[in-house]
């Protein structure tokens, strides 16, 4: 049985038999893998605590016939301070499952790796509602799929007033190419710049950049629908932030809260 050693990030993790755990990390050197953390749900089990999302470790791993096997795990970042603000976890989940779909088993992407490290970080300190769009645009941009910005997916041309988007087209569409998906929709001059930032920005740049929430709301779905299709999958995380995100939203907008649920109201009446 080999040894090795690797460098990660937790993405998930999900329960194996009745004392071990599954957990599928992002690793600097290897990729992404899924490992067996072996009597990890014990009570007294030292891999346990170590092994939770969004946690960055160094690990001695050893060679299974089906699957690998974590031995020894040091900490090298808890990303506690994500833990204690579930905004913040919430964006945190979104990263972590963008990089979850978008990468295949066992091939190396430490250009992802960095990216995701850099994403984590910003979470901490930064605009965290600007993060997982740039962490997605970036995302795309490193896995093949920059989407088309500024210029017509379609027939190239330059996108001055009236554009829209397209997943399925490859991006940003001008009037005439729209008619080809049924299910483009519109998008501004400003949603189009800010999307041509996401894509090539450095982690510095984002710090530096607020913009309104409805905007940013408008431009986490784009993205996402975009994402979804080259990736084949479907997303969940967004959509959990999304309704906690809600009332907040309402409220930038100038719509005042949401109507509360049946039974609130009928308490307080």
């Amino acid at each position: 049985m080999g040894l090795y050693k690797i460098e990660g990030i937790v993405l998930r993790r999900r329960s194996l038999g009745e004392a071990d755990r599954l957990v599928t990390v992002l690793s600097r050197d290897r990729g992404k893998l899924t490992v067996v953390a072996k009597g990890a749900r014990k009570p007294r089990s030292r891999l346990g605590g170590r092994l939770e999302p969004p946690t960055r470790f160094r690990a001695l791993m050893a060679e299974g016939r089906t699957l690998d096997v974590i031995s020894q795990v040091e900490v090298l970042d808890a990303h506690a301070a994500l833990r204690d603000d579930l905004e913040r976890m919430g964006d945190a989940a979104v990263v972590l499952e963008l990089a979850d779909r978008a990468l295949a088993d066992r091939h190396p992407h430490p250009e992802v790796y960095r990216l995701l490290v850099d994403a984590l970080a910003l979470l901490r300190t930064g605009p965290r509602a600007l993060v997982p769009l740039w962490f997605a645009a970036r995302l795309l941009v490193l896995t093949g799929h920059r989407p088309a910005v500024g210029r017509c997916a379609v027939c190239g041309t330059r996108i001055r007033a009236g554009g829209a988007w397209s997943a399925v087209l490859g991006g940003c569409v001008d009037a005439t190419c729209r008619s080809r998906d049924p299910q483009a929709v519109g998008i501004s001059s400003w949603a189009i710049a800010l999307l041509a930032f996401l894509l090539d920005a450095r982690p510095a740049a984002i710090r530096r950049v607020d913009p309104p929430a409805s905007e940013v709301a408008a431009i986490a779905g784009l993205l996402q629908r975009y994402a979804e299709v080259c990736w084949e999958t479907r997303l969940r995380a967004p959509a959990v932030v999304g309704r906690l995100r809600e009332p907040a939203l309402r409220v930038a907008e100038g719509r005042g809260p949401a109507d509360p649920p049946p039974v609130l109201r009928q308490q307080r009446t």
